[in-house]
């Protein structure tokens, strides 16, 4: 079963369709690795709704009001928008499939997890907060999972340098990335390779204990 956050009051029975999708509603904002599901009251600003649900996975919105409400609500930012006269069935069957498309954008490597769409990454479930360059960084890694990219391959795409500067502008963003995505992991997943570059680890190994 996929988590979601439902915040939606007088639908006892959207729950139970959900659950029938593989969806369990949990009412809590810490719930909602699936998507997360908000409710517009008539004259309700969906932005404020949007800002409640938080900045997590597929946010949709249940809204009790005409297309022109709908439309604020997409230009607002959310993923999906249902009108409140829709059936618990035929929303449940439309975060299911929101849910599916969002999963298969993801990209999984060991425990490390890549969302594209949100420019999100998370180890073992913990987010970790990347600048823009370190994420591209990381993608760039993740394109051949145990694959060395040589250091002005990365120069080129990350930094955008056509030529080696003569400085350690690509060893900083390493180190940062290496910092963020392996602070309290016994496993590194950022490895050098001598004289061929860098490379993110295709799998964990487990580590030996010693004796």
């Amino acid at each position: 079963m996929i988590a979601m956050f439902l915040a939606v009051p007088h639908r006892p029975k959207l729950a139970a369709a959900l659950a029938a999708r593989g969806l369990v509603a949990g009412d809590e904002p810490s719930v909602g690795d699936g998507a997360r599901l908000g409710w517009v009251a008539p004259g309700n600003d969906p932005d404020t709704v949007l800002a409640a649900l938080g900045a997590g996975p597929p946010r949709a919105l249940l809204i009790a009001g005409d297309e022109h409400d709908q439309i604020a609500a997409l230009d607002a930012g959310a993923d999906a928008v249902f009108g409140a006269e829709q059936s618990d069935a035929l929303i449940a069957a439309q975060l299911a499939a929101l849910v599916e498309r969002h999963r298969q954008a993801r990209q999984t490597i060991g425990e490390l997890v890549i969302d594209p769409v949100e420019r999100r990454v998370w180890r073992a479930g913990h987010p970790i907060e990347l600048l823009p360059r370190e994420y591209r960084l990381l993608t760039e890694l993740a394109r051949c999972p145990g694959v060395a990219v040589s250091r002005q391959q990365l120069l080129e795409r990350v930094c955008g340098l056509t030529f080696d500067p003569g400085t350690n502008v690509l060893e900083v963003h390493v180190s940062r990335l290496r910092a963020k995505l392996d602070r309290g992991f016994a496993v590194p997943l950022v490895r050098t390779t001598k004289g061929r570059g860098y490379s993110l680890a295709a799998e964990i190994e487990p580590v030996r204990a010693s004796g």
